[in-house]
């Protein structure tokens, strides 16, 4: 097995990305907080979309096992939103975390002032993810959301 790596994702990754996504709708579905089943031309898209403001983040541990996403928060111009996914095999092993921290870093450096995000109901292996943050995540309905000040 070789040393697993984080970095910032490109357009030549987008196919990688799909994937890693589909995979996860077809685990989770809706509760994923996917829209639904990713193509390689809808991650481009959002990758050109996003333009400065926003990445697509990659872990690669002998093939693509997960990926983050920072967006502009369209209802908080100084906040963006934080999501990460991986596969069902990748969690526990410390993947989610580099990639939010990459994520972090990306807000930080991109001059954001806050992370926000929601985890939706009946996403078991994120409200693990995210418990680890503890006072950052409170319960919102059936889901819950967390806010980090950067």
């Amino acid at each position: 097995m070789t040393e697993s790596t984080y970095r910032q994702a490109t357009a030549a990754d987008a196919e990688a990305i799909a994937k890693v996504g589909a995979a996860i709708w077809d685990e989770l579905g809706a509760a994923s907080g996917l829209l639904g089943r990713a193509t390689t031309e809808a991650i481009r898209g959002r990758m050109d979309e996003l333009g400065a403001r926003g990445a697509f983040f990659l872990c690669d541990s002998d093939g693509a096992c997960g990926f983050a996403i920072v967006q502009p928060d369209v209802s908080h111009p100084h906040d963006a939103v934080l999501g990460v996914w991986l596969l069902a095999e990748a969690r526990g092993h410390g993947h989610g975390r580099e990639l939010a921290v990459a994520g972090t870093e990306f807000a930080k450096d991109a001059g954001y002032k806050r992370l926000r995000g929601i985890i939706p109901e009946g996403n078991e292996p994120a409200l693990a993810f995210f418990g680890d943050f503890g006072s950052i995540a409170q319960i919102v309905g059936q889901g819950m959301e967390y806010e980090l000040p950067l």
